[in-house]
């Protein structure tokens, strides 16, 4: 998934009322931010099949440590206890560690048999990537009820509070079907940059968290 990831992140606002946009927009994506660490390191390994599924080229070879169960709650309590630590906000670090958690769930809906219980160990998916109508509704959904979510539970400060969020929500839908439509990686090697560049969306979250309020 990719904005179903994000999805989950902008539902969470609700629950979590005091966490800011680039926490609720990381949390979900720990484990993808954690995997091309880990590949860059050469402890996992991806390569690019095209037709691998209606979906995404991804040949996910080795993702034990950033993507296995075992691992994604290990990384799920460990984000929660250290936005604990800093914020002494418990209410919001148990709603952000269930957001980590919540990257394997989907992934495991999603991919094919690639995610290991542990590292090394067996490896499950239900292969939704398989259907692209089925991946389009089902993420499209989780999307539009995130958008509404966040934005409900918010309001602009000021104009770049408005224009700042909905040219998020624009990029992201926009990311989402240029993966899925437009041309494939060439290598794993781009893919891996596009994964490193994606973490400046937290930056552009921080940006539009700073003119927006609670709704």
């Amino acid at each position: 998934m990719f904005i179903g990831h994000f999805a989950i992140g902008l539902l969470a606002r609700r629950a979590a009322p005091r966490a800011g946009l680039p926490v609720l927009l990381a949390a979900p994506q720990v484990l993808d931010m954690v995997f091309p660490v880990l590949v860059v390191a050469g402890v996992e390994q991806v390569a690019i099949a095209p037709g691998i599924t209606a979906v995404s080229p991804l040949d996910l070879r080795e993702i034990g440590w950033s993507h296995s169960l075992v691992t994604a709650i290990g990384w799920s309590i460990a984000f929660a206890l250290g936005y604990l630590a800093l914020t002494r906000q418990r209410r919001e670090a148990i709603v952000l560690g269930a957001c980590v958690m919540s990257h394997w769930v989907l992934d495991w809906i999603t991919h094919v048999p690639d995610l290991p219980l542990y590292p090394g160990g067996p490896k499950l998916g239900l292969g939704l990537w398989h259907s692209l109508p089925g991946t389009l509704v089902v993420e499209g959904a989780l999307f539009v009820a995130g958008v509404w979510t966040y934005a409900t539970c918010t309001r602009a400060r000021d104009r770049i509070g408005a224009v700042a969020w909905w040219a998020l929500v624009a990029t992201l839908v926009g990311m989402y079907l240029g993966a899925i439509f437009g041309p494939k990686p060439p290598d794993a090697d781009a893919l891996l940059v596009a994964a490193f560049g994606a973490w400046a969306l937290l930056a552009w979250g921080w940006w539009i968290e700073r003119h927006r309020a609670a709704a």
